[in-house]
């Protein structure tokens, strides 16, 4: 090996050690629900989006993200609420979708932070939800899903499946999204069905998660991930789960 070769690969090899030790620990809950829901609990008199920001704090949590079921309405107010905290408050929407004779696929569609509320709504615009569909978790959306994931990549955001262990009928689509559409990051209704991934797919890595899906105060980190990542952000999660897809 010649004397620029070995500079190279100590060069390399520093950048590779200075990355992994700026990482640092966060916890986060990546489905959390917030008035614009249908069914939320609020508490009578009390402005939720603090509410939900000081929560969040006590309960530990680093990053959250909001994730109504077609809509984006809340989320100008939580990043408001948020802007004086160390509370990261990453943008998303929940969908439904169909895959074959399932039409019971919810993703978690999550942006950067930079997207707005009126952001969120110019995707739905896109994906042909009306406007009667705000907070509806029936509601399924007559695109693909290789349309909703084309829709998700134009804004640079990401997909997170989740709950798709909830029922057997649901839990049939996981191979499709798996082998046909590459999906590395789940989030389930319960921690042992991580056991289905590793028999299945024992050679994949895999980002196994089991959030909350609070539509509740009360329920906001009940069930959370810590992770390792550069930054607590959107950019800092897409790392983490290009990491797994690598």
């Amino acid at each position: 090996m010649s004397a620029q070769q070995k500079v190279g690969q100590g060069t390399l090899s520093q950048r590779i050690e200075k990355t992994k030790t700026r990482q640092k620990s966060y916890v986060m809950d990546l489905r959390v629900q917030s008035p614009a829901s249908m069914g939320y609990l609020g508490v009578d008199g009390l402005d939720s989006a603090p509410a939900i920001v000081r929560l969040a704090r006590v309960k530990g949590l680093d990053v959250i993200a909001i994730t109504d079921f077609y809509s984006g309405d809340f989320i100008d107010r939580m990043v408001a609420a948020a802007k004086s905290s160390p509370l990261t408050v990453i943008p998303g929407v929940s969908v439904r979708c169909r895959v074959k004779t399932c039409s019971d696929v919810i993703i978690s569609c999550l942006f950067p932070e930079s997207i707005t509320s009126a952001g969120i709504a110019e995707f739905l615009r896109e994906l042909n939800v009306p406007r009667d569909a705000r907070g509806n978790p029936n509601y399924v959306i007559t695109p693909t899903i290789d349309e909703l994931l084309l829709a998700l990549s134009t804004r640079n955001g990401i997909a997170i499946p989740s709950r798709l262990d909830k029922t057997p009928h649901r839990m049939s689509i996981i191979p499709d999204l798996v082998e046909q559409y590459g999906f590395r990051a789940f989030d389930l209704a319960y921690g042992d069905s991580s056991a289905y991934f590793k028999k299945r797919w024992p050679k994949m890595k895999f980002q196994l998660f089991t959030f909350s899906d609070a539509n509740a105060l009360a329920q906001i980190g009940s069930r959370n991930a810590k992770v390792k990542m550069p930054t607590p952000g959107f950019e800092g999660l897409k790392e983490l789960l290009a990491g797994e897809s690598a």
